[in-house]
């Protein structure tokens, strides 16, 4: 804007922004707040200027992976889209960024989400550069994994570094490094982006993972694993072969949960090397046998 003549000295116009604004909150589940990247970019290319309000403990990470954003803690403003109770309770039926969009009036389709790290989160992670990071816990029990099958994991990982990490200290699980409560969020994200493989639950660990590129198997509930992983996603989605999974958690089970009960140590063994291979989402079905952890014992 340039200055108007006629105007006193130290009276020069000040501009102002009509970009329009968005205020958007999602505070629940870390793997969600990965899957609404590509619609706050998608916002971002038609001119939005984006504030997002979500848990104080995420801000620092996601203002260096999205440093467009305004990213807050703060309290959220009357007229902020408040993604948290619109999707209360809403059974997955479509990919959850499709889930996003559409809550927000965007059309599809919607590319994966990407994350490119700093080498300065990834720096103190070099020494476990190429090894297997397990997170065997999700944010529901019917998305971790039972202790007696995690226990047996490093017994089939033929020498490979197993590193541990998770947000709960116990129980014990055997593996070479227990990084369980230690990491803060930008720096999970730079032991994830040094990994060979990734083994998870359905859980954020498998949306970060997979926004890396890692190489990645992901164990699955009831969940359909087109709703959480995209195709051109480098996925290994481990499902129960049973007449009710996935339930899309329509449970039928009264909390018992056997679809999660169903991947076995030799199973996970056995993705991890395809999970090497492919350069997208594989469907890989096990069958659910009882008692087979004793069987196998």
């Amino acid at each position: 804007m340039q200055r108007d003549e006629n105007m006193p000295d130290g009276h020069n116009p000040v501009p102002v922004d009509i970009t329009p604004c968005l205020s958007i909150k999602r505070s629940h589940g870390l793997g969600n707040v990965i899957c609404l990247l590509p619609v706050l970019d998608r916002l971002h290319e038609e001119g939005y200027r984006i504030n997002v309000f979500t848990r104080p403990e995420w801000i620092h990470a996601f203002s260096v992976l999205r440093s467009p954003y305004c990213w807050s803690a703060a309290d959220c403003p009357e007229d902020v889209i408040d993604l948290d109770e619109l999707t209360c309770g809403l059974a997955p039926t479509e990919h959850r960024t499709d889930e996003f969009a559409h809550l927000l009036g965007l059309g599809c389709p919607f590319s994966s989400a990407r994350l490119r790290v700093p080498e300065v989160w990834t720096k103190p992670f070099e020494r476990f550069r190429g090894g297997i990071v397990f997170a065997p816990e999700g944010g529901h029990p019917s998305r971790c994994w039972p202790t007696e099958q995690a226990a047996r994991l490093l017994d089939y990982i033929n020498g490979d570094k197993l590193i541990l990490v998770g947000t709960h200290t116990e129980p014990v699980i055997p593996c070479h490094f227990d990084l369980r409560g230690q990491l803060e969020l930008h720096e999970l994200f730079g032991l994830l982006a040094v990994a060979g493989v990734v083994v998870t639950m359905d859980s954020a660990v498998l949306h970060i993972a997979a926004a890396l590129d890692v190489p990645t198997v992901a164990v699955f509930g009831g969940v359909n694993p087109g709703f959480r992983v995209r195709q051109d996603q480098h996925v290994v989605a481990i499902t129960a072969k049973m007449d009710c999974c996935p339930c899309n958690k329509d449970e039928s089970c009264a909390g018992g949960y056997p679809c999660i009960n169903a991947a076995q140590p030799e199973d996970i063994a056995k993705t991890i090397q395809l999970a090497r291979n492919i350069n997208s989402r594989v469907i890989y079905q096990v069958p659910f046998i009882p008692n087979r952890t004793m069987l196998a014992g």
